[in-house]
């Protein structure tokens, strides 16, 4: 009996719309020379690659099918012109989802800076945190975000300057294996103006584990903000 074992890329089968995986299989016995494989997604429609291309004991699919199961086999006609059983994997393709910034970290409000970038705050205020997470609970690998400062400058998650405003996009990578990523951004600013001033943060898109971009739709949802309160001012009189 012909026996086949698969050694690469088995391991995960729950992918992203889109993505693109390579699978290798073994021959653990048989006549390995001239041997012909016959790869099969069931139902057809999970996948656009043309399966027919593939008659080695390697192949690169594309999940770009509807969101739904299937399944990949495998079977091997060795170079003795003998039939092996058929291996098979049930395969899940899931919809992209939104990225959306989470209600539980919204738009914060923060106090003025001192002179010399001295803590203006008295007491705990609203910190800059923020969450961007995925609708459908897809692991996210990275974000990808703008963030300009009250005098319309493109800044870093520090607050210095992008080098580059034409291209401002700042990439914040996941530190967990999940679909929310949560991120800090620096609110330091000396308001001396009288009234508040605003940080503006844009989500642009993010990168889901198995490398698929998902675009931040339009609208207000993708755009949060950072408010920071006029510094109060005392004289005598």
């Amino acid at each position: 009996m012909v026996i086949l074992t698969a050694i690469g890329g088995w391991s995960q089968n729950k992918f992203t719309q889109g993505a693109i995986e390579d699978y290798s299989v073994q021959l653990k016995t048989g006549e390995p020379n001239n041997a012909k494989y016959n790869w099969l997604v069931t139902p057809a429609n999970g996948t656009s690659t043309n399966m027919s291309l593939f008659d080695g004991d390697i192949s690169q699919i594309v999940w770009d099918g509807s969101a739904g199961f299937y399944t990949l086999s495998v079977e091997v006609v060795d170079g003795n012109g003998c039939l092996s059983e058929s291996i098979s994997q049930e395969v899940e393709i899931t919809s992209l989802g939104d990225i959306i910034f989470a209600s539980s970290h919204s738009n914060t409000i923060v106090c003025s800076d001192l002179a010399g970038g001295i803590d203006g705050t008295f007491s705990g205020h609203s910190q800059s945190l923020f969450r961007v997470a995925n609708s459908n609970d897809i692991n996210l690998l990275s974000v990808k975000i703008t963030i300009q400062n009250p005098d319309g400058i493109y800044v870093g998650v520090d607050g210095i300057a992008m080098a580059d405003q034409q291209n401002p996009n700042v990439t914040i990578t996941n530190s967990e294996s999940d679909s929310v990523i949560d991120f800090a951004i620096s609110d330091s600013w000396e308001n001396n103006t009288n009234q508040s001033v605003q940080f503006e943060i844009v989500m642009i898109s993010a990168l889901t584990t198995d490398l698929i971009e998902i675009m931040a739709a339009d609208g207000n949802d993708v755009i949060r903000t950072i408010s920071v309160l006029p510094k109060p001012v005392i004289e005598f009189q």
